[in-house]
């Protein structure tokens, strides 16, 4: 009995020596593109020391077994991936590579969509784009954003030599994919690259060459997207609804108020779950990043691809125009406010109060009085800044700017906190005014 004791004891010890040395890549990993989503390629890469296009030839625990963090009570394991480098999009790298990573030791099934948000893993035979730290002889995959799900053919890295136009052409070709997680996440990826690429402008319209190429890539990002806006798929064709907005191109106003107007049953958060290892692609979420991705881009300038002037409101204006070209904003937010959805959600209101006040287009003011009457106080007040910037009133706020450059933005400027309590103050007097004026306004304007 001892004697079987003490045999079965060397034999798990020789069970775990053999461990250590084996390639573990079916073992301490999760399916191959299983990494956290929203990777914002244009970001990673910016902070990265290397960002390559990789395909894993092995996995193994380091050695010796290194401690590692925890997460939710279960202990980690510092994991190599050995690694043939197959393009390069930013840094210098041998043909050959290995790569750290952390993979969670003691992973229960039950626990793997909550790790998957922490731990980015690398399996054997999986080929991707890994945004690198470099680590002694070694580079450190990310433990979060550290990947992207890409096609296995080469790419032509023919739109230009940057980081941002290699990323561009990379998920150019996966928006083609047959794949559906690869198409899904390049589709998302197409619209934060444009939006990075649109916000660079100012920075290279000297570089005449540089400003072709980018308004060149632009270009083919927003004809990817447009086909991808009639994808079957509800989950694609939103999110190139939504990538749309970020790459300047008007996606008319039909398909933003289909998602508004879609039940989130349609499409809970448990089936993007199920489906996608993230509740962030229920039909909630996407409404929700609709209109905050709306506000974004309504933040940035605008710049003429031919010429890399900015866009004015109207020739001759001083004012820049804000938001996308071509895209009915007016006509969306009046229907879009007698949405179930919008009715329900402050979050909402309060995006669709901001674009009012940044554009203050004088066809939106019918929506500016009719968030007058908002539950929320910061939506209220948005509505009344809008209402002052829009028609120049002299009935002003001591808490904003007025056209004469006076009250907000001098030496003497107040706290927000002391905005927001001058505006409670007079908070009825503001708000009456603004009816009254659109009492007596409203017919001669036929609204």
């Amino acid at each position: 009995m001892r004697h079987s004791l003490i045999s079965y004891k060397i034999a798990l010890l020789v069970t775990f020596a053999a461990s250590l040395l084996l390639p573990l890549g079916n073992v301490f990993a999760y399916p191959a593109g299983s990494n956290d989503w929203h990777l914002n390629s244009a970001s990673q890469a910016k902070h990265a020391d290397l960002v390559c296009k990789i395909q894993v030839t092995s996995v193994y625990q380091d050695r010796p077994a290194k401690p590692g963090p925890s997460i939710m009570g279960h202990n980690t394991a510092l994991m190599i991936a050995n690694s043939k480098v197959l393009s390069v999009i930013k840094g210098k790298c041998p043909d050959v590579i290995d790569i750290e990573f952390r993979y969670p030791k003691d992973m229960d099934p039950r626990m793997a969509s909550h790790l998957r948000q922490d731990y980015t893993n690398l399996s054997e035979g999986e080929m991707c784009i890994v945004f690198l730290k470099k680590s002694g002889s070694r580079y450190k995959l990310d433990r979060i954003h550290g990947k992207a799900r890409v096609q296995s053919e080469i790419v032509d890295y023919n739109l230009g030599d940057t980081p941002n136009l290699k990323l561009l052409a990379e998920f150019l070709v996966g928006s083609n994919s047959r794949d559906e997680q690869v198409k899904l996440q390049s589709v998302e990826e197409l619209g934060y690259l444009g939006d990075s690429l649109i916000r660079e402008f100012r920075l290279v319209r000297d570089d005449k060459e540089l400003f072709r190429k980018i308004a060149f890539g632009l270009g083919k990002a927003k004809q990817a997207l447009r086909k991808t806006r009639s994808c079957q798929n509800l989950v694609i064709r939103n999110i190139s609804v939504i990538s749309s907005f970020q790459v300047d191109d008007s996606p008319g106003i039909e398909a933003p108020l289909e998602l508004l107007r879609l039940d989130p049953a349609e499409f809970n958060q448990n089936r993007s779950m199920k489906k996608y290892g993230i509740g962030d692609f229920c039909v909630s979420n996407l409404q929700l990043r609709l209109l905050e991705t709306i506000d974004a881009t309504t933040r940035r300038a605008v710049f003429d691809l031919k010429d890399g002037e900015k866009i004015r409101r109207r020739p001759g204006s001083p004012y820049i125009f804000r938001g996308v070209r071509g895209f009915d904003y007016a006509t969306f937010f009046n229907q879009a406010l007698d949405c179930e959805v919008v009715k329900n959600s402050e979050a909402m209101r309060l995006r669709i109060a901001n674009v009012l006040w940044i554009r203050y287009e004088e066809r939106s003011v019918p929506e500016m009085v009719k968030l007058l009457d908002d539950p929320n106080i910061n939506i209220r007040r948005t509505a009344v800044s809008a209402l002052r910037k829009c028609i120049n009133s002299d009935f002003s706020n001591s808490w904003e700017l007025r056209k004469d450059g006076s009250g907000f933005g001098k030496s003497d400027e107040k706290s927000s906190e002391e905005m927001l309590k001058d505006y409670q103050n007079n908070e009825q007097q503001y708000i009456q005014h603004w009816k009254k004026w659109w009492q007596d306004k409203k017919p001669a304007l036929g609204s």
